[in-house]
């Protein structure tokens, strides 16, 4: 019997461990999705001398708190940050001397939509016009959505139901307190593809829905003239927008509403809590269990692995935050790929021209 107990026990234990890999593979064979990075490209960033470089607009001032939270993601996944304020602007020797693999626009304040003269506000415009012009990844959230969608023709106003678009008890759906509200993304996007890729595993063909972060009270409203933006989610509750993209070549600006960075990282410290405290309870079974009985301590330790493993597991909504702030940093990572491949295929071809001189020379 022990033999069967350990035997079960631990193949259940490394499935548990295995399983998240198991289906990453699956998902990332099975999925069409545009910015997925294949092996050979993950190898590559692995053995790259640099990173992939993305330029922060940060206001220490204004939003820094959440931006802080997204720029720790952005490091955590393998990307290099360049904060750069409002007031230093273009003027930044990164924008002269550094080849940039996409931008961020953060939360913060309402933007004054009557003021031109705001420094922030004429930075946003400035990065947006970059990454349109230069063809560099852009995500913009909250504030940085609305920018996006400013800087490209669209308006920003007050929400007209403040009470509709927050009030509903339907919208937390978990014990999470920090989802107050919920978003659906219909089919036609890259967002969509992006979170197809996270949730290929489920089966679902149809829109996909989530629970997010939302700190705001101005928003883009539609404007179906406006064929450049594409809006790919809204609430569902007041039917807002809360996603938008426009494809600028051969990648996107894209922008949300609402605040993955936040709920990434609401859902890594409970993570963290729950692993610490299954932990610490194993070990206390561990000293007081009968090991006298061999079945039953593997047994306790087959049970307690299965709380630790449990601990471990991602929710659907932390999923659905990572997809989309994967959907910027896959992009970033592809820009940086290509640029790095033109760069050396530049450099061989200059040798090559040295090489013709010195020969024609001879």
């Amino acid at each position: 019997m022990f033999s069967r107990i350990v035997s079960s026990g631990w193949s259940s234990i490394n499935a548990l461990f295995s399983s998240e890999t198991r289906s990453e593979t699956s998902r990332e064979e099975k999925s069409n999705y545009q910015y997925a990075l294949n092996a050979d490209e993950k190898k590559q960033l692995r053995h790259s001398e640099e990173k992939p470089k993305i330029v922060a607009l940060y206001d220490k001032n204004d939003g820094a708190a959440n931006a802080d939270l997204a720029i720790q993601h952005f490091k955590n996944d393998g990307l290099e940050v360049i904060r750069v304020s409002p007031d230093e602007g273009l003027n930044h020797p990164t924008f002269a001397n550094t080849s940039i693999d996409g931008i961020y626009l953060p939360g913060g304040s309402d933007i004054d939509i009557d003021n031109d003269h705001d420094p922030r506000k004429k930075f946003e415009g400035q990065l947006t016009q970059l990454a349109r012009t230069q063809d560099i990844p852009l995500i913009g959230v909250c504030r940085g959505e609305q920018a996006i969608g400013y800087h490209n023709g669209l308006e920003v106003r007050d929400l007209a139901d403040y009470e509709k678009h927050y009030t509903h008890s339907s919208a937390n759906n978990t014990a999470n307190p920090d989802l107050n509200n919920t978003v659906v993304v219909e089919k036609g996007s890259q967002l969509y593809a992006a979170l197809q890729n996270e949730f290929k595993d489920e089966g679902k063909d149809g829109p996909l829905e989530y629970s997010v972060t939302c700190l705001h009270h101005q928003h883009t409203p539609d404007n179906s003239s406006n064929s450049k933006v594409q809006v790919t989610g809204r609430n569902k509750f007041d039917n807002t927008i809360e996603s938008v993209e426009i494809k600028t070549g051969k990648y996107y600006s894209f922008g949300v509403q609402h605040h993955p960075e936040v709920v990434i990282s609401s859902f890594e410290d409970t993570r963290k809590e729950k692993i610490s405290k299954a932990e610490k309870e194993a070990e206390e079974a561990r000293l007081t269990a009968n090991f006298f009985d061999p079945d039953i301590a593997a047994y306790l330790e087959y049970k307690n692995a299965q709380k630790i493993g449990a601990a471990y597991v991602k929710s659907r909504d932390e999923r659905a935050a990572r997809a989309e702030m994967g959907f910027f940093t896959n992009q970033a990572k592809k820009h940086f790929l290509e640029q790095e491949s033109q760069q050396k295929e530049k450099q061989s071809s200059d040798v090559d021209v040295r090489e013709h001189h010195i020969i024609f020379d001879l």
